[in-house]
C-alpha cells in the first residue's frame, strides 16, 4: 500500500474518533440529574418539618417548631426569624442540580465540602427533620458565588453525607453558622406617630421629658427649656422617641440571668394617643446593656377626640338634621349648592387604634417579652438614654 494511502486512511481514522467523542458527549442541559431537584420530594412535605439543624465546625443551631412559631434551642427557645426559617426550608427544597463535580474527597476542600470535623472546614450540615423522619433531607454545603447570568441565585457545591459525589446546584440558601443570627431582632414596632410622650429617669434622678401636643405634629419638644438655652439637634429629640418606639435586639437571655438591681440604668416610659404605655428598664451587666420591657393599656391615655377619631376610621358620621338645617339647606333656584366639608385623609385617621385593638396589642406584646432580657445594641440605648443637658446648648 502507498504512503499516501496510508496517511489518507490514517487521517480518516482519526477524524472517525473525534465524530464519536463529540456525538458521545453530551450538552450540560444533557447531564445526568441536570435540572431536577436535589431534594424532590421536599417541596411536598415542608411543612411537616418540625426541626432544621445547622452544624458547622464549631458551633451548632437548633430550630424546633412550636405550636405558632419557631424557637432557637441554643437560645433557651426563643422565636426565630420566621422569614430566615422559611427562606431556608424553601431555599433547600428548591435547590437543582446543574452539574456532579468530583468524586475525590481529597478535592473536597476546594469547593469548601469537607466533612465539618475536619480541621479548617468551612462546610455547613444541614439537617431536616420531621415527626416520623429524623433525616428528611440531609446535605453537606460549601462555597457559594452568584449564578452566572442570573445574580439573583448562586451556584453552590453540595453533596450528600456517606456519597462521594459532589455536585453544583444553583438555588438561594442563606445559612447562618452562629444562633444569634437566627433571633427574631424586633421587640417593638411602633409608629412614631402614635406616641405622645416619653419620659426617661436616670439613676440619680435626672428626668428628660419630650412630647407632641398631635399624633400628626412632625417633631418633638423638650419639656422646659431654661432660659439661654436651646435644641441643640431636633433629630436628636426626634430619636429618643424614635429608638423606643423601634427596639432591637443584640441577643437575649432569660431575665433571672440577669440582676437588673446590680447596675441598674435608666427607665423609660413610652406613651401613646390611644393607651398604650410601654416600659423600659436597662441594666448593665458583663459590660453589656441589657433592657426587660413590659406594656399596658390606660384608658386614661386615650384623648376623647383621638378616640373618636381612631373609633371611626376616616368614615364621617353626620348629626341628624333638625327642621331648621333641612330648610337653609334646601337650595333656591340658581343658587348654588354649598360646599361639602372636606373629610378626613383616610392615612391621617386610622394613624391611632382602637381600645380593643390596643387591648390585644399589649397582650402580644407582653407574651412575647415576659421573662427575657434583652441584650441591646449600645448605641441604641445611647439614643434615648440622653439626658437634658445632652440635647441643650447655648444660644450665642
Amino acid at each position: 500500500m502507498k504512503s499516501k494511502t496510508i496517511g489518507i486512511l490514517a487521517g480518516i481514522t482519526i477524524l472517525g474518533i473525534v465524530v464519536a467523542i463529540l456525538v458521545n458527549r453530551e450538552p450540560a442541559s444533557y447531564l445526568p440529574n441536570s435540572g431536577e431537584l436535589l431534594f424532590p420530594q421536599l417541596l411536598s412535605m415542608v411543612n411537616e418539618v418540625n426541626e432544621v439543624v445547622v452544624e458547622s465546625n464549631d458551633q451548632t443551631v437548633t430550630l424546633v417548631r412550636g405550636e405558632n412559631t419557631w424557637g432557637v434551642k441554643e437560645k433557651a427557645g426563643y422565636r426565630a426569624d420566621l422569614e430566615k426559617v422559611k427562606q431556608t426550608l424553601i431555599g433547600l427544597a428548591e435547590l437543582r442540580i446543574l452539574e456532579p463535580k468530583t468524586k475525590n474527597p481529597e478535592l473536597y476542600d476546594r469547593l469548601g465540602l469537607q466533612d465539618k470535623e475536619q480541621e479548617g472546614s468551612l462546610s455547613t450540615t444541614l439537617t431536616l427533620k420531621t415527626p416520623n423522619n429524623p433525616g428528611a433531607a440531609l446535605v453537606i454545603v460549601g462555597n457559594q458565588r452568584p449564578a452566572k447570568g442570573n445574580p439573583r441565585m448562586s451556584d453552590i457545591y453540595v453533596r450528600q453525607p456517606g456519597d462521594p459525589q459532589t455536585w453544583l446546584v444553583m438555588g438561594n440558601l442563606p445559612l447562618e453558622k452562629v444562633a444569634g443570627e437566627w433571633l427574631d431582632k424586633e421587640i417593638t414596632a411602633l409608629t412614631s406617630k402614635r406616641v405622645h410622650r416619653v419620659t426617661v429617669t436616670h439613676p440619680g434622678g435626672d428626668t428628660l421629658f419630650v412630647s407632641k401636643d398631635k399624633p400628626d405634629d412632625l417633631d418633638f419638644q423638650l419639656g422646659s427649656v431654661p432660659s439661654g438655652f436651646k435644641v441643640a439637634s431636633q433629630f436628636t429629640v426626634n430619636n429618643v422617641v424614635g429608638t423606643l418606639a423601634q427596639l432591637s435586639l443584640e441577643d437575649v437571655k432569660n431575665e433571672g440571668d440577669v440582676n437588673f438591681q446590680g447596675q441598674p440604668g435608666v427607665k423609660a416610659v413610652l406613651e401613646t394617643f390611644d393607651g398604650l404605655r410601654l416600659h423600659v428598664q436597662t441594666a448593665k451587666a458583663e459590660d453589656k446593656i441589657f433592657g426587660k420591657v413590659s406594656a399596658e393599656f390606660d384608658p386614661v391615655l386615650v384623648r376623647p377626640e383621638n378616640a373618636k377619631s381612631s373609633s371611626e376610621k376616616g368614615e364621617t358620621v353626620p348629626a341628624p338634621a333638625s327642621a331648621q338645617d333641612k330648610k337653609t339647606t334646601e337650595s333656591k333656584e340658581g343658587e348654588q349648592p354649598a360646599e361639602k366639608p372636606s373629610e378626613p385623609a383616610p392615612k391621617e385617621a386610622t394613624v391611632l387604634k382602637k381600645p380593643e385593638e390596643v387591648r390585644k396589642e399589649v397582650a402580644a406584646l407582653n407574651q412575647r417579652v415576659q421573662g427575657w432580657a434583652y441584650e441591646l445594641p449600645k448605641f441604641r440605648v445611647e439614643n434615648f438614654s440622653k439626658s437634658k443637658k445632652d440635647l441643650l446648648t447655648k444660644i450665642p
